[in-house]
């Protein structure tokens, strides 16, 4: 029985033996990326402020943002443009979130494209405009952004910004299905199921 106590007790601290090495590992890799990114290093800035987000220190995240998306890093600049979207970290200011998503929708990010169609969808932070919210999501749709294909497939449903047009809607609609995005199924369905042709 003292063998037996003796091999679980082994079995368990070997078991726990990773996390705490990977918890060590972790500081110190979390160390050496402050390092970099005070060093300038957008890559770092990044990769520390997607930590910080992860972790809920928003404020902190926004700042190591705003350090790598003023270097020209995209997706720093749409997580910086989310952060004033939703208030998180940063006081909420579409117009700021207009502004970094713009700038990211330049260098071709799919992700500040279909961002920054959904303002002007919604009207926050600009004037409404469905024809730039269509262009900016057929931008994102056509490098394969399953939100944006969804929302693409929206407006050719409900005629916004563009005819109505069932057979468009079902093909972008049914591309986002494909990448596992559950609205998009449901969407495609009722879509299907409305269509009188």
């Amino acid at each position: 029985m003292k063998n037996l106590i003796g091999l679980s007790l082994g079995f368990i601290l070997l078991a726990c033996s990773p996390s705490i090495q990977s918890v060590e590992s972790s500081k110190s890799e979390q160390d050496s990326l402050l390092v970099l990114a005070e060093k300038g290093d957008a890559g770092a800035q990044l990769k520390l402020a997607l930590r910080m987000e992860q972790d809920g220190h928003y404020e902190e995240a926004a700042r190591w943002y705003e350090a790598a998306a003023q270097q020209g890093e995209s997706r720093a600049q749409n997580n910086l443009g989310v952060l004033y979207k939703d208030g998180q970290g940063v006081a909420q200011d579409y117009a700021e979130a207009v502004r970094w998503f713009s700038m990211a929708t330049r260098q071709g990010n799919a992700m500040a494209q279909s961002n920054l169609a959904w303002l002007y969808q919604s009207g926050l932070g600009v004037a409404r405009n469905n024809t730039e919210a269509l262009r900016l999501y057929r931008q994102a749709a056509a490098q394969g952004h399953a939100a944006a294909q969804n929302n693409l497939g929206t407006m050719y449903m409900h005629g916004l910004g563009v005819a109505c047009d069932t057979d468009s809607a079902v093909f972008w609609f049914e591309r986002a299905a494909s990448q596992g995005l559950a609205v998009a199924r449901q969407n495609l369905l009722k879509c299907v199921r409305s269509d009188t042709r």
